[in-house]
């Protein structure tokens, strides 16, 4: 889903401004599970997980959410999508500007809302 949401028209130009995806499959990618391990440690939360690393691969930020730290994996609920707005804007540095997060956060909202389970 988050794949899927980062790639969609409105929201990969903004993103490929200031962000690499690299994903990495751990059954699959050799050292891939070593690597989710030494990446992670023994936070919770399952997969998909996601970690923001800087230039010389020092993490700012994860997905598990402050101050709980829940992992929001594929974010649907408004916590999980502000979470991961959150993420972005602590990573961004001077490469994306406020308002073109606030156009990934109306665009992660509309995106998630349906997918919502009812409360």
């Amino acid at each position: 889903m988050l794949e899927e949401f980062l790639g969609r028209d409105v929201v990969a130009p903004i993103y490929n401004k200031g962000w690499v995806d690299v994903m990495v499959d751990v059954d699959r990618d050799t050292g891939g599970k070593a690597l989710n391990e030494r990446l992670k440690g023994k936070r919770s939360g399952g997969l998909p997980w996601s970690v923001i690393l800087d230039e010389g691969g020092k993490e700012i930020v994860s997905s598990n959410a402050e101050p709980k730290g829940g992992n929001i994996g594929g974010p649907v609920s408004p916590e999980e999508c502000a979470w991961l707005v959150e993420m972005l804007r602590r990573s961004s540095g001077e490469k994306v500007s406020a308002g073109e997060l606030k156009l990934v956060a109306a665009a992660l909202e509309a995106y998630s809302k349906p997918r919502r389970r009812p409360r």
